[in-house]
């Protein structure tokens, strides 16, 4: 099943992630059918002492509703929410994602925004094939507390969400979940083809590489440019030749 999907901005979050990229993402599991906008959202009410906007779940319900054409819908705000959490499931089909603070924990790795949601996007398409209703309950006996790159981290620490952005998986025994659940084998292996494409570009990967084997990227170097001596006076030699 390829689920079809919403996405509403909500408030002005275009500066920070590109929604166009998001709806360009290549899906044979989710499809995303429109990107709509609510740019106004109601005063903040809530007293905590900081200035900062902040909203709760009951305050967002009335903001997004999922259209009749699609299977969930997917706000996206700059906002915070009152326990500082990145994602809160509004209803049977719609879920908000608040991207205050994320970039800023996203950056330190490389690590786009843009992966973040889709990542987002994926745990929700398996919340759906799981259990069908992204308000239940039983989203928690999904979730695992460890953090393990899974895409079901519980991910309590807002800083672990590198952790299954940079290279998501589904580990063995969320398989064994889906498997339960009589998920078909076909759709887990999408879902763990489709998580190998949220990835940092080559040059990125390759940075990263050398800073971790910083003597071997050396050898390596060493005997790449001997090779290409060798090879350079074998060509010029069979050129004089």
């Amino acid at each position: 099943m390829k689920y079809k999907i919403a996405i509403v901005r909500l408030g002005h979050c275009q500066h920070i992630v590109d929604f166009k990229a998001i709806k360009a993402w290549k899906s044979k599991l989710f499809e995303i059918i429109g990107i709509y906008c609510v740019e106004h959202l109601p005063e903040c009410d809530i007293q905590d002492g900081y200035l900062d906007v902040k909203y709760g779940k009951n305050d967002l319900s009335q903001l997004i509703s999922c259209p009749s054409d699609c299977d969930f819908v997917v706000g996206i705000m700059p906002y915070r929410f009152i326990d500082n959490f990145y994602l809160h499931r509004i209803s049977n089909n719609s879920a908000v994602i608040s991207l205050y603070g994320i970039a800023d924990i996203l950056k330190t790795d490389n690590i786009s925004i843009e992966h973040f949601v889709i990542k987002q996007i994926y745990e929700m398409c398996a919340i759906k094939h799981l259990i069908k209703d992204l308000s239940s309950n039983d989203v928690y006996k999904i979730v695992h507390l460890d953090t393990r790159g899974c895409l079901f981290d519980m991910n309590g620490e807002r800083s672990d969400i590198v952790y299954n952005t940079e290279q998501p998986i589904i580990c063995d025994e969320c398989k064994g979940k889906f498997k339960k659940k009589q998920v078909q084998q076909e759709i887990i292996e999408q879902f763990e083809k489709e998580l190998k494409k949220i990835k940092k570009p080559f040059i990125l990967r390759a940075e990263r590489w050398i800073k971790r084997y910083p003597l071997v990227a050396i050898f390596l170097s060493f005997a790449m440019s001997v090779i290409i001596s060798v090879i350079a006076n074998v060509v010029c030699s069979l050129c004089l030749a």
